[in-house]
């Protein structure tokens, strides 16, 4: 593995916005505080969870800085990239490294639909320029293709490839993605509270998961028990947070459930770009009950009436 200490738990941010849908600077600092607080090992910034789609140039280079900067070296900071050409990518990719980020996470092109080699192509073009490492990212249901095992053992063995996350939602590529591959990068799982045990234990290095910042010390005494082999807390813990997952899943368009839970934690969530809609007054009391009964929040006692 080309570098041993990239493991752990990397939650991937939202990117918290004014009610004029303009960028809060000060809400994002105060996230990205609060998640390290909780003892995260890394935190993933402009991902598909921060809304990287909705954000300027200016604004991504904002996100950047603002992660390094209130990280403070605690942990590394992992900047979103990904873009339909190596052009677009590698101009994201600098401006990561301008700001300190540790390491790009880029997907396959999405909308062109590339075939393999095409894909292969198109890393080994951001690879042989990118001035910081690449975490490469398999999520076939937001980009309409997707690694197989045989592509990322082929990229593997670049030296700037230091890991995948693995999001496919398909525990066969997972595993043999892992087993193919550990010896020579850090294995992140996607949809931790569905596959994370199962991952940990086949060999992955950590996870990297949007519910992170909602769960906080549940995830990582979840990611302790399961690389400490207290194997029967590991499971409660994955089953308390699929239940939680499930119900944001089943609220809204991502990461409108994400945001609002944040928002009901007293964290910076806000509200989500166009076309996503904020969660109604309906959906946001499902999930408040949801999170009262996984003991996320507490229920406000009710004022009695003389």
């Amino acid at each position: 593995m080309k570098d041993p200490t990239f493991r752990g738990v990397y939650p991937a941010l939202t990117t918290p916005f004014r009610p004029d849908l303009s960028l809060d600077v000060d809400g994002y600092a105060r996230l990205t505080d609060a998640v390290v607080g909780d003892g995260v090992h890394g935190i993933v910034v402009n991902g598909c969870t921060g809304e990287s789609w909705s954000l300027t140039a200016e604004e991504r280079a904002t996100i950047f800085r603002v992660a390094v900067d209130t990280a403070r070296g605690r942990v590394r900071v992992v900047a979103g990239c990904s873009g339909q050409t190596a052009v677009e990518t590698l101009a994201k990719i600098r401006q990561a490294a301008d700001a300190g980020c540790a390491c790009a996470m880029v997907s396959p092109p999405w909308y062109i639909m590339p075939g393999p080699d095409e894909i292969i192509e198109h890393y080994r073009r951001i690879l042989a320029a990118s001035p910081l490492p690449i975490l490469l990212y398999n999520i076939p249901r937001r980009t309409g293709v997707g690694f197989t095992v045989e592509m990322v053992d082929r990229l593997a063995d670049d030296p700037k490839v230091i890991g995948i996350k693995e999001s496919s939602k398909d525990w066969g590529l997972l595993s043999s993605v892992i087993r193919r591959t550990r010896d020579r990068v850090s294995v992140f799982a996607g949809y931790a509270s569905f596959f994370g045990l199962a991952a940990l234990c086949e060999g992955a290095v950590g996870y990297i998961d949007s519910g992170t910042p909602v769960f906080g010390a549940k995830s990582l005494a979840f990611y302790r028990a399961a690389t400490g082999g207290d194997l029967e807390t590991a499971r409660t813990l994955q089953a308390d947070m699929e239940r939680m997952l499930a119900a944001y899943f089943g609220l809204g368009t991502f990461p409108a459930s994400i945001k609002a839970a944040l928002d009901l934690l007293g964290r910076p969530g806000g509200p989500t770009r166009d076309p996503i809609r904020a969660l109604d007054p309906a959906q946001r009391e499902t999930l408040r009950k949801t999170m009262v009964a996984a003991g996320l929040i507490v229920e406000e006692p009710r004022t009695r009436v003389a």
